[in-house]
């Protein structure tokens, strides 16, 4: 195994153990996520600790199920699966959505 493999692993696995801080952890500080659907930039271990947290309070029954993890080199591509219902607000840079009670499945 690469030693990439159990980083991304630590990283993904923390939503199903419920553990934002673990996630965090292993973020650099100049560590940038781009979500270019909603034009949102996520900055550092503190800003993916808060979307964590964002996320489980609309989706507190989430989960995350790893289906692939891809390595070259210090490159990793991780195919997973999220499920939930969203019982609580979904804060958003388009707005909040409330509640739905809508499940969901992302791949």
């Amino acid at each position: 195994m690469n030693e990439v493999e159990p980083i991304v692993r630590k990283f993904h696995e923390s939503w199903d153990m419920r553990d934002p801080d673990r996630g965090a952890a292993i973020i650099a500080d100049d560590c940038h996520f781009e979500d270019v659907v909603r034009g949102e930039l996520l900055s550092g271990p503190e800003a993916c600790r808060q979307d964590y947290i964002r996320w489980r309070t609309a989706f507190p029954d989430g989960s995350l199920e790893i289906t692939k993890v891809i390595v070259q080199d210090d490159w990793a591509v991780v195919e997973f699966t999220n499920r939930g219902t969203q019982t609580g607000p979904l804060q958003s840079s388009l707005g909040e959505f409330p509640p739905s009670g809508r499940s969901m499945e992302v791949r």
